[in-house]
C-alpha cells in the first residue's frame, strides 16, 4: 500500500454500492488533482496531443481510469474487492499514464481527432518528418541552396538507406506527396480544396476512334460468318440461331469502360433458354473472341 494512489484505489474498488464508489472517485479526483495534472501533462506531450483544454485529456484520463477499474484491477468472482493484477501492482500513475496514451493512440488510429493529429499513423509522419526536415537542413549545408521537392526525396532517401538497416520496414523513405502537409478529412464534409486526391483530371482517350473502327470491323466480320453459317445450314431449325454479330455487340457493349459480361450474363442480355442455344452460345463466343484477336493483333504490337 505504500505505492501512490493505491489505498485509495483499494478503498474504492472494495466499496460494494455504485454511489459510494462515485463519490470515493471524485473524492479521489480532487484530493491528487495536482498530481494528475503532472501525469496528463506528460501524457500529452508524450502522445503529442495539441489541445488547449484541460478536459479533452482529463476525459482520456478518467476513460483510462474506468476501464482499469472495471477490468483489471476489480476482482472478478465477487461484486467488490481486488484482483491479483492489482495486488501486484505498483506506481499507479505510470500505469495510468500509459493507459491514457493508449486511448489517446485508439482515437487517433479511428481518425477521430480533429486536426493534424487527427491522422491516422501520425505518430509515424511525425517522427518521419523530423527526419525529412534534418535532411533538408543537411542539404541546404551540402549546396548552399534550398533543394526542389525532387531532389530533397532523394537527398533523404539516399540518407536513410545508407545510416538505416531496414529503411523500408521502418518507414522512413519517402515520396513526393509524403511532402504535401496532411491534414484531417472530414467524411461528412469532403471538399476539393481540402483533399487534392478528391479530384479527378480527365485524359483524352487517344485510342478510342480506332478501337470503335475495329470494333465495327470484328461485327462485320461476324456478320458475315452468320450469312454463311446460314447458307451452308442444311436443315432449319426450330429455335432462332444465336449470331455471332449479336454476341459481339453483346460483349463488347461496355468496352470503354472496360467491363466485359461473363457468360451467364451473355445468356441472360441475349434471352437464351434453350439448353441448344447455351452451347451454340459458346461456340459463337468462341469465334468472336478468335476474330477480335485477329483485328487487334496489329493494334496490340503498336500499343
Amino acid at each position: 500500500m505504500d505505492s501512490p494512489w493505491k489505498a485509495e484505489m483499494c478503498r474504492i474498488l472494495h466499496t460494494p454500492g455504485h454511489e459510494e464508489t462515485r463519490d470515493l472517485l471524485d473524492e479521489f479526483l480532487l484530493e491528487h488533482e495536482t498530481e494528475i495534472a503532472r501525469v496528463l501533462r506528460r501524457a500529452q506531450s508524450i502522445a503529442r496531443l495539441v489541445c488547449r483544454d484541460r478536459e479533452t485529456v482529463f476525459s482520456y484520463f478518467g476513460q483510462a481510469l474506468m476501464q482499469m477499474i472495471q477490468n483489471r484491477w476489480r476482482a472478478k468472482n465477487a461484486a467488490n474487492g481486488t484482483s491479483q493484477v492489482f495486488n501486484y501492482s505498483h506506481n499507479l500513475p505510470a500505469i495510468l499514464e500509459k493507459e491514457t496514451r493508449y486511448w489517446i493512440r485508439e482515437d487517433r488510429s479511428r481518425g477521430l481527432l480533429d486536426g493534424t493529429v487527427g491522422v491516422p499513423g501520425d505518430g509515424t509522419r511525425d517522427r518521419r518528418g523530423s527526419l525529412v526536415e534534418k535532411s533538408r537542413q543537411l542539404f541546404e549545408i551540402e549546396h548552399q541552396y534550398v533543394p526542389s521537392d525532387f531532389e530533397l526525396v532523394g537527398f533523404h532517401n539516399d540518407r536513410m538507406l545508407a545510416t538505416r538497416k531496414d529503411a523500408a520496414r521502418q518507414g522512413v523513405l519517402i515520396t513526393k506527396d509524403a511532402l504535401r502537409p496532411v491534414t484531417a478529412v472530414s467524411l461528412n464534409d469532403p471538399d476539393v480544396a481540402v483533399d487534392a486526391r478528391l479530384s479527378t483530371i480527365d485524359e483524352p482517350d487517344v485510342g478510342a476512334p480506332e478501337r470503335a473502327r475495329k470494333l465495327a470491323d470484328v461485327i462485320e466480320r461476324c456478320e458475315q460468318i452468320d450469312i454463311e453459317q446460314k447458307l451452308t445450314r442444311h436443315r432449319r431449325l426450330r429455335r432462332s440461331p444465336v449470331c455471332a454479330a449479336n454476341v459481339a455487340r453483346a460483349y463488347f457493349a461496355r468496352h470503354h469502360e472496360g467491363i466485359f459480361p461473363t457468360r451467364r450474363e451473355l445468356v441472360e442480355t441475349l434471352g437464351i433458354i434453350e439448353p441448344a442455344a447455351r452451347r451454340e452460345l459458346t461456340t459463337q463466343l468462341e469465334r468472336v473472341l478468335g476474330v477480335s484477336r485477329e483485328v487487334f493483333a496489329d493494334f496490340l504490337y503498336e500499343s
